[in-house]
């Protein structure tokens, strides 16, 4: 069960939040991580050490009054202005790559943002959130260990920023979970429009829209809260195969945007994916390469710069998979599509 951890985040350090937003990916200096432990029994590294990969990073934005306000109170019943959930992909680490312009941050965490929420109401967040937020704010924004935020509060905020609904059940998975069903129709919408029928820009097939997803390109786990919403990393993969087959790396795209499957494949998932091999991904362009890019990366083992032109590219080593129907539709030998 992943855990929840709480930073508050001031006016001053907005430009620094949304960069941090924008790129997935959040810092300390390590003076406040090295900063004192008050009347607590663990130091604010120590609480940072025990955020692990899946666990939640809740971001409370400057409420007016601020979090020390000498009337708690006063906090505990303020407005968020933004309250941003993400999940942490990779824990603690050191790094001395520039990401901010003021300061190194040099002791990091790599994040998922999950979603942002205007105008949070603290009373309807609820108590165990707002309180690990004011401790936060009053330790510099180090981290800090708290109970599960009240889900339905952000789902509220959610609702009132596009008029959309959020159906769901639970606690924050299911709002997770409900709020990326939200994505997909957000993305299909504007991506597809009003199509009944979409062409799958992998096999060409042109099929029922309820048969095609709009699929990033680069993994949406891998991707920023920017790329995941940018059309340019949203192709239309069908459900009839092709989205699985780019997901799992079977097949991906080469640097002149032809489909290549990957070396190794045999047997029943060569006869499943052979007739991809060689077709023009339609999705292919100048804006979408870096995603093609990202997306192969994870599945060929040279540097993707220096071999998409190169054998390693090659569609397999077995023959058989440079021999495709001349059509989508036509079987194979075996018998299979």
């Amino acid at each position: 069960m992943p855990a929840h951890f709480y930073v508050y985040v001031g006016l001053s350090s907005a430009g620094n939040y949304e960069k941090g937003k924008a790129k997935g990916i959040w810092g300390w200096t390590s003076s406040v991580l090295d900063g004192g432990n008050g009347a607590e029994s663990r130091s604010n590294r120590d609480v940072a050490r025990t955020i692990r990969t899946g666990d939640y990073l809740i971001f409370g934005f400057y409420v007016p009054g601020g979090p020390r306000a000498k009337n708690h109170q006063e906090f505990f019943n303020g407005t968020l202005t933004e309250a941003t959930v993400t999940r942490v992909v990779r824990p603690l680490y050191e790094s001395a790559a520039e990401v901010w312009t003021d300061k190194l941050y040099p002791e990091r965490i790599d994040l998922e943002v999950l979603d942002t929420f205007a105008q949070v109401s603290g009373r309807q967040l609820g108590l165990p959130a707002m309180h690990a937020l004011r401790m936060s704010g009053n330790k510099q924004g180090a981290p800090v260990g708290g109970g599960p935020p009240a889900a339905t509060a952000l789902a509220s905020a959610a609702e009132n920023q596009t008029g959309d609904s959020v159906d769901f059940e639970g606690d924050l998975d299911a709002l997770t979970a409900a709020l990326r069903r939200r994505e997909q129709r957000r993305l299909r919408k504007m991506k597809f429009g009003t199509q009944a029928i979409i062409r799958c820009d992998l096999c060409g097939r042109d099929l029922p829209a309820r048969l095609v997803t709009a699929a990033h390109i680069k993994r949406r786990a891998d991707a920023t809260r920017n790329e995941r919403l940018d059309m340019n990393n949203i192709m239309a993969a069908c459900l009839l195969g092709c989205d699985a087959l780019f997901e799992n790396g079977h097949v991906h795209v080469d640097s002149g945007g032809k489909i290549r499957v990957a070396a190794g494949v045999a047997g029943d998932l060569l006869a499943a994916v052979h007739h991809l091999a060689g077709r023009r991904c339609t999705a292919y362009d100048k804006q979408s390469r870096p995603y093609f890019e990202a997306h192969a990366s994870r599945f060929v083992q040279k540097r993707v710069d220096t071999a998409w032109q190169q054998a390693d590219w090659d569609v397999s080593t077995n023959p058989a998979a440079t021999e495709r129907p001349s059509a989508p539709g036509q079987l194979s030998p075996r018998g299979s599509l």
